[in-house]
């Protein structure tokens, strides 16, 4: 990608609002001059990630991610620098004449061929469909209420009772081999066949909207399964894929949700009445990766999985998964064991948005869950789902969440409500706050004089200078680096402010960390001359200290006489020094 300058960064950073920016990403919450949020990069329930308005930065408490607008879109979308700044800048509408490099061209690609086969047949079959062959299923489709619109925007089509795609595909070029390892084709002693006949074609994509697969469903009546799906292969696994994500992005954004059902029909069904904000893990269970791409999505998350008992133990399977990246689900149960496309088909869209609605909290669900399979005539029954009510409690940290579940669980068991409060053991805090969970190591005079004399140089001018004229280098070979490019900067800028500084580091992560953390030393906002001269006194003791000691095992390994005497010679110099 071209390089953006500096002073372009710049302006597209005064002109974003970290706030808004981050907000899109993840819900965020006032308290007192600063907003709060679940952080996205580390496995946080709490939190813990501060976003300062007056600073335009971010600063994770627990794991230690911080920086600027650039930095968080950056990092949360795995994209680079300049990427990032690009994005940033069609949110506050400037528009930047640059070309992404970074970015995957399927010429690069090692799997091109593969992507460029499924291209070539996906068209082959959308072709099919808008031909006089495809009458019969346009009419299927359009009697399931899907309509052209939504035909051509999920790319639907069909394939035919022939091997065509196989002699086409060959014709191109491409061999038997391919043909087979991606599943488009089969070999059957030597004799190539489609693997898809007679079926109503939904392609599948990856991550980034190319097709990888397809799902063939009949139509006719034809007494066949009723699905046939590609078999996985090197850029088709079900497990590290959501149907629907790169269409996904923006509307979760927008909406600072995402929904998640089971199967491909469900996400087309909520897209044609106008519910786009979704996603499918394709049939699947929902895996970590699956976890991570949903997060990646949106932190508030609906999970709306088929009403039947096989819908519900997928469920709580991915709660579990969800739960250990931190995000708490809310969950939809649909009545009659339906799915959410029958749901729709046969209930009506306002049923479904009246459950998207009134979602359930995981504590919620699980009760129900509980409830549904307790005998509340048998005390034994009874008292076990007291005991799993108990647990339930321990996890809410919210208090008034925790009094109106405590009441619920009472009424339901007609039991005293103080007698399930002495049951729980951990009781939500009234008072909670954020604490700084950063490892904190103990540090001697050299090192804080090194940390405090760069958090002035970040402040202030004169500090810089002392530096240049007096330092030769620091010990600690980050801070040395973090300094060097202070003085990059001072001697380009003219002036010093960490949020721009940041900006001049782009995307070094580490060292925006590093500067980030360095920043917020409890230390008095100005200090004299004197105490900063007293810093480079202290930083010079070190470095003299470590020479004599470098020398002194040098002495003990020398074996060269003459070696030897100059080395003692040196060290005798720089004792006098230590002296003075």
């Amino acid at each position: 990608m071209n390089k953006i300058p500096y002073e372009t960064i710049l302006d597209i950073r005064k002109k974003a609002n970290i706030v808004d920016v981050i907000a899109k990403y993840i819900p965020l919450e006032k308290r007192g001059k600063n907003y709060f949020a679940i952080c996205p990069f580390h496995d946080d329930h709490n939190p813990s990630m501060s976003v300062s308005e007056e600073k335009q930065i971010y600063t994770c408490f627990v794991c230690g991610a911080s920086g600027n607008v650039f930095n968080f879109v950056m990092n949360y979308e795995n994209i680079s620098f300049t990427a990032a700044v690009k994005k940033v800048a069609d949110l506050v509408g400037i528009k930047l004449d640059v070309k992404d490099t970074e970015v995957k061209k399927n010429k690069e690609d090692k799997y091109h061929n593969y992507y460029k086969m499924f291209d070539i047949v996906n068209k082959y079959y959308k072709n099919n469909i808008k031909s006089v062959y495809g009458k019969k299923a346009i009419k299927y489709l359009n009697e399931r209420k899907i309509t052209d619109d939504i035909i051509n925007e999920f790319e639907i089509g069909l394939s035919l009772n022939d091997n065509s795609i196989s002699k086409l595909l060959q014709e191109k070029g491409y061999s038997k081999d391919e043909l087979v390892d991606i599943g488009i084709c089969g070999d059957s002693n030597n004799y190539m066949y489609d693997t898809f006949r007679n079926r109503i074609m939904f392609p599948l994509y990856n991550l980034d909207g190319q097709v990888v697969g397809f799902s063939g469903r009949i139509y006719n009546g034809e007494n066949e399964s009723k699905y046939v799906n590609s078999k996985e292969s090197v850029i088709f696994k079900k497990g590290n894929l959501l149907y629907n994500y790169h269409r996904a992005i923006k509307e979760a954004r927008e909406k600072r949700s995402i929904i998640v059902v089971e199967g491909f029909m469900d996400v087309i069904r909520l897209y044609s009445v106008g519910i786009k904000n979704v996603v499918a893990s394709m049939g699947t269970a929902i895996t970590k990766e699956h976890a991570s791409l949903i997060k990646h999505l949106s932190q508030n998350v609906i999970l709306s999985f088929d009403g039947d008992k096989a819908g519900e133990k997928a469920t709580i399977s991915a709660i579990k998964e969800l739960e250990k990246i931190g995000i708490s689900p809310k969950i939809i149960r649909l009545e009659d064991d339906l799915d959410p496309d029958d749901y729709i088909v046969k209930k009506g869209k306002d049923a479904y948005l009246n459950h998207l609605n009134n979602a359930l909290s995981v504590i919620d669900f699980n009760l129900m869950v509980k409830k549904e399979n307790t005998n509340f005539n048998d005390f034994n029954e009874v008292s076990s789902f007291v005991s799993e009510a108990v647990k339930e409690l321990e996890k809410i940290t919210d208090p008034v969440v925790y009094e109106l579940t405590l009441n619920e669980i009472a009424k339901q068991t007609n039991l005293d409500k103080e007698t399930i409060n002495n049951m729980v053991a951990k009781k939500p805090d009234k008072n909670t706050f954020i604490i700084d969970k950063r490892k904190k190591t103990k540090k001697d005079k050299y090192q804080k004089a090194e940390e405090y004399l760069v958090h002035y140089m970040l402040k202030d001018p004169k500090a810089i200078l002392i530096y240049q004229d007096k330092v030769s280098y620091l010990e600690n070979k980050k801070l040395s680096i973090i300094a060097m490019e202070i003085l990059e900067f001072y001697e380009k800028k003219g002036y010093i402010n960490v949020t721009d500084f940041t900006l001049f580091l782009e995307d070094k992560t580490d060292l925006i960390n590093e500067v980030l953390r360095i920043d917020e030393e409890d230390l008095p906002d100005h200090v004299s001359d004197d105490v900063l001269l007293e810093y480079v006194k202290t930083i010079d003791e070190e470095i003299l200290k470590n020479e004599i000691n470098k020398v002194k095992d040098k002495i003990k390994t020398e074996t060269n006489v003459q070696n030897k005497i100059e080395l003692l010679e040196k060290l005798r110099v720089l004792k006098k020094k230590e002296c003075k």
